[in-house]
């Protein structure tokens, strides 16, 4: 149900019907304002940044929770930028207290132990804007939030304060990257890997990733991503345009902000690794390409003889010491003379490596050096070449060591 402004501050109930004429002002009282003058109050300041002041001067300090002018003016404008998608403003509603439910706990959807939730800001209703003819009613509701506090109602102060400082953070994470500045936004999220396998030099490399990958698949420019959610502790971030890992189209990206129980916060950015053909190399020159026929000749004089062969159902296993590869081969009587190489798999093994830079026994850190964004795939991505696709994946002791390294056809 939405409330239609109408002059004097009277509140119409119009089962969301609208009105044309919307009031832009009504006599200053230091009288305590109820509920719904204060919805109209930052409603009317949403509307036309001309009128932000005069609506600001209307609310009694009492009713203010120590927000100033400079605060109030900024978190207009952020909602009056979101709202601007939608048309012009002519009514506002509460939520019931169902939808009130959903939208909190859409706030706090998948908060672990470790984030801080809305709960801490006490108790809140929310106020939504509606209009009069809604250009793109897909895009997110524009929403905010008035404080209860003791039988009465106030500007939720801290709520909207806090809310600055996280759109804050996630906008100077997104300049940053605007601005290929790998140092800086190195300082931006280094809160958000705290175990011991992140070293400053593995940051340091997700940053200069993070800033490649913006350069390279990110067509939206930072002005045009769309405010989802917008909260103390959640921010939410779509991204419209975004080139697929193989550049064949486009998709959407999500980036949210968490902030944590300590006041700091976390940028959950789900970047892909992108990575080049990978190649099995033996004492440092390559040896075998995967998707690629090889006769058995040219196999034992790459690689020696093996010490264990198994044909069986099409396949070809040859096994050496701490390797073994995989062919898929037409095998009669037992033998076999060609066969297409669709896996590998080294373990135990200081001889091979896949790739100039993938072993057995590198630690974590040093993985995420030549991969920074694996941790968000676990530990595992794919590549293509003329042959296929293939996918590589790490398994890891209790030490972070690896222990085994997997390069096999993607399945589907």
């Amino acid at each position: 149900m939405c409330f239609a402004m109408l002059s004097g501050m009277s509140v119409c109930l119009s089962g969301c019907s609208f009105f044309d004429g919307i009031s832009k002002g009504f006599k200053t009282s230091s009288k305590v304002l109820s509920e719904s003058d204060l919805a109209l109050i930052v409603t009317n300041a949403i509307m036309d940044e001309r009128d932000v002041s005069e609506n600001y001067s209307k609310i009694p300090e009492s009713q203010l929770e120590g927000l100033t002018y400079s605060v109030f003016y900024q978190y207009c404008s952020i909602l009056r930028k979101s709202s601007n998608a939608h048309g012009t403003v002519n009514a506002f509603r509460f939520l019931d207290d169902s939808e009130k439910e959903a939208y909190f706990s859409q706030i706090d959807s998948n908060a672990g132990e470790e984030y801080a939730t809305i709960d801490e800001y006490g108790e809140m209703d929310v106020v939504e804007l509606c209009y009069s003819k809604d250009h793109d009613p897909k895009a997110p509701p524009v929403r905010f939030t008035i404080a209860k506090k003791d039988n009465g109602y106030s500007i939720a102060g801290r709520y909207i304060i806090d809310s600055l400082f996280a759109y804050a953070y996630i906008n100077h994470y997104f300049d940053m990257i605007d601005d290929e500045n790998a140092d800086e936004l190195e300082t931006v999220i280094k809160d958000s890997y705290a175990s011991d396998i992140y070293l400053n030099s593995v940051v340091y490399a997700k940053a200069n990733y993070i800033c490649d990958y913006y350069k390279l698949k990110v067509r939206t420019h930072s002005d045009d991503y769309e405010l989802k959610l917008f909260s103390p502790t959640h921010i939410s971030y779509l991204i419209p345009e975004v080139f697929t890992e193989y550049n064949d189209g486009f998709v959407s990206k999500t980036i949210d902000l968490r902030k944590y129980k300590s006041g700091t916060f976390c940028i959950k950015d789900n970047i892909p690794s992108s990575l080049e053909e990978i190649r099995l190399v033996r004492n440092g020159e390559s040896k075998l390409r995967l998707g690629s026929v090889y006769s058995q000749n040219e196999i034992y004089r790459l690689l020696g003889e093996p010490i264990m062969k198994i044909p069986a159902n099409g396949v070809v296993t040859l096994a050496y010491r701490g390797m073994s590869i995989r062919l898929a081969a037409e095998i009669k009587n037992g033998k076999w003379t060609t066969g297409r190489l669709t896996s590998i798999v080294v373990q135990n093994s200081s001889e091979f490596r896949l790739g100039e830079d993938l072993y057995v026994g590198m630690n974590v850190s040093e993985l995420l050096l030549v991969y920074p964004m694996f941790d968000q795939s676990d530990f595992q991505g794919s590549f293509k070449n003329v042959d296929g696709e293939f996918v590589i994946k790490f398994e890891f002791n209790d030490y972070g060591n690896v222990t085994k390294i997997t390069v096999g056809e993607a399945v589907g």
